[in-house]
């Protein structure tokens, strides 16, 4: 009995070893198998970078018949605008697609008031659950991986500003600034705007001259131009300084202090 003890002990120890082997083969294979993964992929990525597109912007300017987009956007009176968007040179197809990048296929990207609200694959799209007053709604083309098209270093867009009533009122802000820019100049220069972390703040910019008035890190742009202020909304929400610049003209016009 003895004996016959000692040897079970024996077999069970062998085969629990070799089922230890077995599956610590099965980790390292795993773990080759992501990696050759995550390599294919930043391959991939890198291939795609040899065509001229950098970062999130894919230039178009060399392209034959460039894509061109046009919009309208008609409100409802019950908090709602419907778009209808009209495209020549582009082909959309849906979101999900994962096939390489075509200079005249991909989808659209809806901002409103600086933001992305909406990747669609149609030409109509509704917003609804609008805010009363008025918005700023965008819509520009994007490519199969989410970058958008360029020409001649301009995004390939269209924007309107629409009035909406019948939707919901506007938050009163906790506090709010204005900012005035003329013949390139900030008026009474460069401003500090200090709020506490929670804030709902709101940002007025007046500008004699078109742009684009761009918030780093809580990334808020929003065009701005005679006779059109940008409005900024923002919940202070993150503790830090931050600097606001005109993009296009490339100078500091504010910075938010959250704490």
């Amino acid at each position: 009995m003895n004996l016959s003890k000692v040897f079970l002990y024996f077999l069970a120890f062998f085969i629990v070893a070799c089922g230890g082997e077995s599956s610590a083969e099965e980790k390292i294979h795993s773990a080759e198998t992501v990696a050759d993964m995550k390599h294919e992929h930043e391959h991939e990525h890198e291939h795609e970078h040899e065509h001229g597109d950098i970062g999130d912007v894919i230039d178009l300017s060399s392209v034959e018949d460039p894509p061109v987009i046009s919009f309208e956007a008609t409100p409802d009176a019950e908090g709602g605008a419907m778009l209808a968007i009209e495209l020549e040179n582009f082909e959309l197809v849906p979101i999900e697609t994962k096939s390489g990048n075509q200079p005249r296929q991909g989808h659209l990207h809806v901002d409103l008031d600086g933001e992305t609200v909406a990747m669609i694959s149609e030409n109509h799209y509704y917003l609804s659950n609008l805010v009363n007053g008025q918005h700023e709604i965008a819509v520009s083309l994007s490519s199969i991986d989410h970058r958008s098209y360029y020409l001649d270093g301009k995004p390939i867009s269209d924007s309107v500003m629409v009035m909406i009533s019948g939707g919901s009122n506007a938050e009163v802000p906790d506090v709010s600034f204005e900012v005035e820019i003329l013949e390139g100049k900030v008026k009474d220069g460069l401003s500090r705007f200090e709020v506490s972390k929670g804030d709902l703040v709101e940002i007025t910019v007046y500008s004699d001259k078109s742009d684009e008035v761009h918030l780093h890190v809580y990334d808020n742009m929003v065009n701005v131009g005679p006779g059109a202020p940008a409005v900024i909304n923002v919940e202070a929400t993150i503790p830090g300084i931050f600097e606001a610049e005109l993009h296009s003209a490339g100078f500091r016009i504010f910075e938010l202090q959250v704490s």
